[in-house]
């Protein structure tokens, strides 16, 4: 991949963009972000890579078959509805410097992730479902207890000894497919220059119609747009492939 540090200051030197440790030049976040000073960078992210660098949408497409269909990005002739999926649909960019995401989490709305490694590296700890009862989830929270999963206090959380992990490395030109259920966390030990784009289909729309219905502070119409999304999900998984978008 062209993405590099280096090659982002050369084609954007002015580019303000906003970051966690808000707005700067481009320039200046990819020296931040390639400092060795120890300190955690700024983080650019789950920002749609349409919005931040449209011209480089193109380098990112077409998304794999296996990330197709993606009903996300259809439309449901309903404003909010459309506006909710359709934002979760976007492909994403996510740059960072060296930091850790510690916090052991499951995706909003059910869905599946597909990440890839332009430049740099990402290590995953991840958990699959049938690992949850281990994992002190908060409630109906989509977070656990745990705050680090490899500095975990075994007194006071003793079933996660019983948890089974996979640490998995992306490097640059690799990419990660995260199904929906599955808990993870997220290390970057240096510059990282990264898109992700979230999925459903008919593999997880049950889910995302739940997690939408839960979310809703008005059950009765939490309850219609359910049965909606329900019928238009049972429709598409009808359609052959080609057509289910």
């Amino acid at each position: 991949s062209s993405w590099t540090p280096a090659w982002f200051k050369e084609r954007y030197p002015d580019k303000r963009v906003s970051t966690d440790q808000g707005e700067m030049r481009l320039s200046d976040f990819m020296d931040a972000i390639t400092s060795d000073s120890g300190e955690p960078g700024p983080f650019l992210r789950e920002q749609p890579l349409e919005d931040v660098f449209p011209d480089l949408v193109d380098h990112v497409l077409p998304t794999p078959e296996f990330v197709r269909p993606n009903w996300l990005q259809d439309d449901y002739r309903i404003g909010r509805v459309n506006r909710r999926l359709n934002r979760e649909g976007k492909i994403e960019v996510n740059f960072a410097g060296r930091r850790v995401f510690p916090y052991l989490h499951i995706d909003d709305l059910g869905v599946h992730a597909f990440i890839t490694q332009h430049y740099g590296s990402k290590e995953f700890t991840v958990f699959a479902p049938d690992q949850e009862p281990y994992l002190y989830r908060r409630g109906t929270e989509r977070f656990s207890e745990i705050v680090d999963v490899d500095n975990v206090d075994t007194t006071k959380y003793p079933l996660f000894a019983k948890a089974k992990g996979t640490k998995v490395v992306v490097n640059a030109g690799e990419s990660l497919f995260n199904p929906f259920g599955w808990w993870h966390t997220t290390r970057v030990p240096g510059a990282s220059l990264a898109t992700v784009v979230s999925l459903s289909n008919a593999s997880n729309w049950s889910e995302l119609v739940t997690c939408l219905r839960g979310q809703s502070g008005r059950p009765l119409l939490a309850a219609g747009l359910a049965a909606y999304l329900t019928a238009v999900g049972t429709a598409k998984s009808l359609l052959p492939r080609s057509r289910a978008t």
